[in-house]
């Protein structure tokens, strides 16, 4: 069956395209199929867990960490997050999973197999599968479509059973409508704040500040650190090596038309006046006239921008209500219908949206277009020319790696292929500076290797790196002059905390012996505000998102009833009273109840896979490495 889908021959993708097969494997924790089979991590009912297919999975771990997090991960908060510990529980879940699809005697055909992959989007041209595609792309992964294959039946296999578990899970009308109620009730609170800058008199003493240090010195360690050698292999470096013929340039443009494609798109301006969803047929009609009234005087000759200027109520309105180019996709369906549909110059009549009412007028319009052949030559010369030179340049560290099993291989090979050996200093999972961009992903290759060990080969930044790790340098607790500055400034911050605490609690103390709220702050010389009403999930007025806050404010019971503790907020320590509490109009709920039951639903879906794998864990024979999880 699977043979059927190799009759035809295929082309270069992009990175990001390869990276959507690649994150498969990662996820399901496979490891290079050439790569050496190293020490295991774990066992899970004698089937091992290799060592490379830990790494993968916690490097994917990672990327994604930085991704959300940026130049702020840190060694501390990847403590924090337990990485080592998320990657092999989900390469344990997943073992699991399939030994437990095994047993039940789930099966995935061959048919279904090739249907999966026959219906993956960056398989296809032009809507259908291209073997030629196809193989292209396994091939720029290192993937031949037998092992491509026989890891997507595991895929499927999991999911088969997954489904299976999940459909236990239900959710009735009755469990959507108090999520609603809950979510969306609201509170109106009056607040006194004891900011801890107010306290701006507060100076710690040599001795303090040494005494400080001496019961936080942990926190004061420096980074561990690590030291590292290793080759490159840039695919620039092969240019001068790789030819494209005519048959080549024509073949890549004919398999990928799409990239020589361009969407039709417009330029416009717009008007909005703003009307909340839930707001009746008054409020509605009010908006439709007035923006009926604005649509008369542009359409009258006035000036579309000064009118947006003075009137529209979005976010662009200080651009004359400017919204560039776009694609109809990129914009709500109503508002992209009617837009796409204009001619260049014309005023809409207004168009209703989620967000309200808009006057559209259209400044320009690009049609869609195709580059021909000879338009799209250097872009197809300069593809196919980057694939070529990318696996010359994968072949070249693919022989280099097979010679590397000793502590000094690293460096006697670099000698047989003319190849510099560079040497990175000591660094920290910031990575070394010398690598600029790549010096992050370059780190948590390095930090997951042994002294001396070599690693497989990486692909960081579009060059190929075996990376040795030389020397591991542990943290450790710098002298207090290295630091005083910094343990100075957060003793100081410490005890202006402290004071407000204090301040707070006494007022809270007030509060509890039946001292009014206003004559309470009054003396401590704080003032009481007002927030207005507010939700769980949306910002309080004045203050900004603080959970802590919103959970106080929700937990008071009665409105004149006050917060029994201070609330230990972001900018300081709360006193709270409830003014008001609001419940959600009803009418809303059946609006949003389908949205609620199916979020709801995946959510219990989550809990019932997590609860079923938890219980086959405990019936398992699961032996792990600890030196992974230290």
């Amino acid at each position: 069956m699977l043979n059927v889908m190799r009759k035809h021959a295929g082309s270069w993708m992009i990175k990001v395209i390869l990276f959507a097969i690649v994150i498969v494997f990662v996820f399901w924790g496979v490891g290079s199929f050439r790569s050496r089979e190293a020490s295991k991590v774990a066992t899970v009912n004698d089937e091992i867990i290799t060592v490379s297919e830990y790494r993968r999975a916690y490097n994917n771990l990672i990327d994604q960490y930085r991704q959300r997090f940026g130049t702020s991960l840190n060694d501390g908060m990847i403590e924090m997050l337990q990485v080592k510990k998320q990657a092999l529980d989900q390469l344990i879940d997943r073992t699991i999973l399939l030994q437990e699809a095994k047993k039940l005697d789930l099966r995935i055909s061959d048919a279904e197999v090739a249907e999966s992959i026959m219906k993956t989007a960056v398989f296809q041209s032009n809507g259908s599968f291209d073997n030629r595609r196809y193989r292209s792309i396994l091939a720029q992964v290192h993937l031949t479509p037998e092992e491509f294959e026989a890891e997507q039946k595991n895929v499927l296999l999991g999911g088969k059973l997954t489904r299976i578990i999940m459909g236990a899970a239900k959710v009735s009308e009755a469990e959507a409508r108090q999520w609603y109620d809950w979510q969306n009730a609201s509170v109106n609170i009056d607040y006194v704040l004891f900011e801890p800058s107010r306290y701006s008199d507060i100076k710690p003493s040599t001795e303090e500040v040494a005494a400080y240090f001496d019961t936080q010195k942990e926190n004061y360690k420096t980074d561990p650190m690590v030291k590292a050698r290793y080759v490159a292999f840039d695919p620039d470096a092969y240019k001068g090596k790789v030819t494209v013929d005519e048959d080549e340039i024509t073949d890549y443009y004919d398999s990928n038309i799409s990239e020589f494609k361009t969407e039709k798109t417009v330029e416009a301006r717009h008007i909005l006046i703003k009307l909340d969803p839930d707001a009746d047929e008054e409020a509605d009609l009010a908006a439709r006239s007035r923006a009926e009234e604005i649509a008369k005087m542009a359409k009258s000759g006035q000036d579309f921008a000064e009118l947006a200027k003075i009137y529209s109520e979005g976010p662009t309105k200080d651009r004359g209500g400017y919204l560039g180019k776009f694609q109809q996709s990129q914009m709500v369906k109503p508002f992209a219908d009617k837009a796409f549909s204009m001619t260049a110059g014309e005023i809409s009549e207004p168009v209703k949206t989620q967000f309200g009412w808009h006057v559209i007028k259209l400044e320009a319009v690009e049609e869609a277009s195709t580059k021909t052949l000879d338009q799209g030559k250097d872009q197809v010369i300069n593809a196919l020319t980057d694939r070529k030179t990318r696996n010359l340049a994968y072949d070249k560290a693919e022989q280099f790696y097979e010679g590397c099993f000793e502590k000094d291989d690293l460096v006697n090979n670099a000698k047989t292929f003319d190849l510099a050996v560079m040497e990175t200093g000591s660094f920290s999972r910031r990575g070394p500076d010398a690598l600029g961009r790549d010096k992050g992903a370059f780190a948590n290759s390095a930090f997951t290797l042994k002294t001396d060990e070599i690693s497989d080969i990486q692909d960081i930044g579009g060059r190929y790196y075996l990376i040795q790790l030389t020397e591991t340098i542990n943290a450790a607790v710098p002298q207090l002059e290295a630091v005083k500055t910094r343990v100075e400034a957060d003793l100081t911050k410490k005890m202006q905390t402290d004071k407000a605490g204090e301040e707070a609690e006494a007022m809270a103390e007030d509060l509890r012996a039946g001292k009014a709220f206003e004559e309470s702050a009054g003396g401590r010389s704080v003032t009481v505000k007002q927030t207005g009403l507010f939700t769980r999930n949306g910002a309080i007025p004045d203050i900004g998102s603080d959970p802590k806050v919103t959970e106080a404010a929700f937990q008071i019971s009665s409105a004149g009833s006050t917060s029994s503790q201070p609330v230990k907020g972001s900018a300081g320590f709360y006193l709270l009273r409830l003014t008001e509490r609001k419940t959600p109009a009803a009418d809303g709920f059946e609006t949003e109840k389908d949205g609620i039951k199916n979020m709801l639903l995946r959510q219990k879906q989550r809990i019932v896979i997590q609860e079923w794998i938890e219980a086959r864990k405990t019936d398992s024979r699961i032996a792990i490495e600890k030196e992974y999880l230290e």
